[in-house]
C-alpha cells in the first residue's frame, strides 16, 4: 500500500532550518591555531567519502552493557565489525575543513566568523535551502532516537515533497541573491525581511501545490516570531481541505535540546492521523495543535507559545495518538471567502462616496495567480495612556499617521500600490483613542484607505463595537492578526469610497463609507 505523501515547504528565518556554527574540529586544528575549549570535541553529521570497514568496542553503548554481558552472544571479539558506506547518509564524525587564507594549509573556520565583516561574515550560509536534509537528519536518528530505538520516524509516517515557497537559503552560485530568492537571519548584519509582496509568492506557491492533487496534507516550515502570521494568511487565502500543519523552532537544529525535530515528527503524525479535517490551518508545537487564528509566540523558549483572543484556541494535543478536543466554528481554508480560487481576477468597488463610477484593479494575472503588487501596505497604530502631545482632536498632530495617508495616495496616483489600510491598537475593552488619532484615521477612511480597530495587546474578548462608525471592529483578533485579514479582505472588496474632501465629507458621502467598512465587518465577525 502506497503511503501518504506530505508537500513541505520552506518559509523565511526559520530556526528550524538553521545548524549552529560549523567549527574546525580539534582533530583539523593544527599547531599554532587557536585550540577549542573543552575535554571532548563536538561532532557534524557528515557523509564519508567512501566504504569504510570499523571496529566499534563491544559493550561502549551503555555504561551498563558489560554488565548484562551475559545475554549478548559471544562471538570471541572484542569489537563489532561493521562496513559503513556513503549510501548510507550523514555520520556524526569531526569537522576537517579549513577556510582558505592565503596561507599554504588554510585557517580553522570559527563561530565568530559570523560576526567578522572583513571575510564578508564567513561567507558561508547555516540554514538549509529546503527540508530535505533536515529530514534526512532526523530519519537518521542524528538528533534523537524514537522512542523505541530506532530511526526513521518520518519515514515510517509518509513521504515527503520539499518545495521553496520562501527559503531561508539559497544557491547563490546558481545566481539566487539573499533578499529576492531566500531569507536568513543571520548573519545578522545581512539577515534578509520578506516584503509584503511576497504573501503573494506564498499563497500562489501553497495553493498550487494543495490543488495538485498529488497530497494528503502539508507541513511549513517557518521562523517562531513570524509563523503566526504567515500561517494565519495561508488560513485566509488556501482553499483546501487537507491538514495543513505549521511549526518553528526555539532552538536551531543539531543545537541541544532543539525543539524542531520533534514539532516535526508530532506535524507528520498529525498530517496522516485523520483528525485535521475541518480544522484548516493549525500551528503544531510542543505537542499542542492551535488554530491558525489565535497562534501566537509569547517567549523564546519551548513552550512559548499561547493562544490569544481569550476563549480557547489550543485545539488538541499531538500525544499518541492524536487527541482533536474542538473545532473552529469562524470560515478558514476551503470555507473562507477570500480563499484565492475564490477571489475574482478584478475587484471593482465606488470610487467615490457621491458617485455610482467604480474603479477595477487587476487583482490576479491571466493563469490565475495572485498579483504580487495588489498586496496592500497596513500600517498600525498604537495607543497607548499619557502619549498625547496636548489635548486635541487635531489630526495633524499625528505626524505618523498623516503622513501615512500622504504616501499612501501618492502610491495610488502612481500606481505601485493601489490599496492602503490602518490596523489601529486601541485600549482594552472600549477601543478607544485619542482624539486626535481618531480624527487623522477618518481621513485615512474617507481617502480610502480602511481603518480596523482592535484591542490593546492579547484582547480577551471581542471588541466593543460602535455602530454607525468609522472602523472594522476586529473581533478578539491582535493587530497582527488583523492586518492579515485586512489585506485579504481588500482582495475581495477593494478601497473604500472616498470623498472628494476626505477632512469634510457631504453625508452622502458618509453613509456611503459607512454601508462599505459593513462589508468589511461581515468578513472579520466571521473570519
Amino acid at each position: 500500500m502506497a503511503k501518504p505523501r506530505i508537500v513541505v515547504f520552506s518559509g523565511p528565518r526559520s530556526t528550524i532550518a538553521n545548524n549552529p556554527a560549523l567549527v574546525t574540529s580539534a582533530k583539523g586544528r593544527q599547531d599554532g591555531d587557536p585550540q577549542l575549549d573543552g575535554r571532548v570535541d563536538h561532532l557534524v553529521a557528515q557523509t564519508l567519502h567512501e566504504p569504510v570497514i570499523v571496529r566499534i568496542k563491544k559493550f561502549s553503548g551503555h555504561p551498563l552493557e558489560e554488565d548484562a554481558k551475559a545475554v549478548y552472544h559471544d562471538d570471541g571479539k572484542d569489537y563489532w565489525e561493521v562496513e559503513l558506506s556513503p549510501e548510507d547518509g550523514a555520520y556524526l564524525l569531526p569537522y576537517m575543513a579549513r577556510r582558505a587564507d592565503g596561507s599554504p594549509n588554510g585557517r580553522p573556520f570559527e563561530d565568530a566568523d559570523a560576526r567578522n565583516p572583513e571575510i564578508d561574515f564567513g561567507g558561508r550560509q547555516s540554514f538549509f535551502p529546503d527540508a530535505s536534509r533536515l529530514f534526512a537528519d532526523i530519519d537518521r536518528g542524528l538528533g534523537g532516537r524514537g522512542a523505541d530505538g530506532g530511526a526513521s520516524l518520518l519515514d515510517k509516517i509518509a513521504d515527503y515533497d520539499f518545495v521553496r515557497a520562501l527559503p531561508p537559503a539559497g544557491y547563490t552560485q546558481a545566481g539566487e541573491v539573499a533578499g529576492q530568492d531566500f531569507w536568513p537571519y543571520s548573519p545578522r548584519p545581512i539577515g534578509k525581511f520578506p516584503p509584503m509582496h511576497t504573501l503573494a509568492r506564498v499563497a500562489n506557491t501553497v495553493q498550487q501545490a494543495l490543488g495538485s492533487g498529488k497530497y494528503d496534507g502539508a507541513i511549513w516550515l517557518e521562523g517562531s516570531p513570524h509563523l503566526e502570521e504567515t500561517l494565519y494568511w495561508l488560513s485566509l487565502l488556501i482553499d483546501t481541505a487537507l491538514p495543513f500543519a505549521g511549526v518553528s523552532a526555539q532552538r536551531a537544529h543539531g543545537e541541544l535540546s532543539n525543539d524542531g525535530d520533534r514539532n516535526i515528527v508530532d506535524a507528520a503524525r498529525y498530517v496522516v492521523s485523520g483528525e485535521g479535517a475541518g480544522l484548516g490551518a493549525v500551528g503544531i508545537v510542543d505537542e499542542q495543535i492551535f488554530a491558525a487564528r489565535v497562534f501566537k509566540k509569547a517567549d523564546a523558549r519551548p513552550g512559548g507559545y499561547r493562544a490569544t483572543g481569550g476563549h480557547g484556541g489550543v485545539l488538541g494535543s499531538t500525544k499518541a495518538p492524536i487527541y482533536i478536543w474542538f473545532k473552529p466554528t469562524y470560515k478558514h481554508t476551503s470555507t473562507s471567502e477570500l480563499a484565492l480560487p475564490k477571489l475574482p481576477a478584478h475587484v471593482t468597488f465606488q470610487e467615490y462616496g457621491d458617485s455610482e463610477a467604480t474603479v477595477s484593479v487587476r487583482i490576479k494575472d491571466a493563469d490565475g495567480s495572485l498579483r504580487g503588487d495588489v498586496i496592500a501596505p497596513v500600517h498600525i497604530v498604537k495607543y497607548g495612556h499619557y502619549m498625547a502631545e496636548e489635548d486635541t482632536n487635531d489630526p495633524d498632530v499625528e505626524v505618523d499617521i498623516m503622513a501615512r495617508i500622504r504616501r499612501g495616495v501618492d502610491q495610488e496616483a502612481d500606481g505601485s500600490f493601489q490599496f492602503h489600510g490602518f490596523t489601529l491598537e486601541a485600549a482594552a475593552g472600549s477601543g478607544s483613542a485619542l482624539p486626535s488619532q481618531t480624527a487623522a484615521l477618518a481621513i485615512a477612511a474617507f481617502s480610502g484607505m480602511p481603518v480596523v480597530r482592535v484591542g490593546r495587546g492579547d484582547h480577551e474578548g471581542p471588541i466593543q463595537t460602535t455602530p454607525n462608525d468609522l472602523t472594522i471592529e476586529g473581533s478578539n483578533l491582535d493587530s497582527t492578526k488583523a492586518r492579515a485579514l485586512l489585506r485579504a479582505a481588500m482582495l475581495k472588496l477593494g478601497r473604500l469610497p472616498k470623498a472628494r474632501d476626505p477632512r469634510n465629507p457631504t453625508p452622502v458621502e458618509r453613509a456611503a463609507t459607512v454601508t462599505a467598512i459593513a462589508r468589511y465587518q461581515s468578513l472579520f465577525v466571521t473570519h
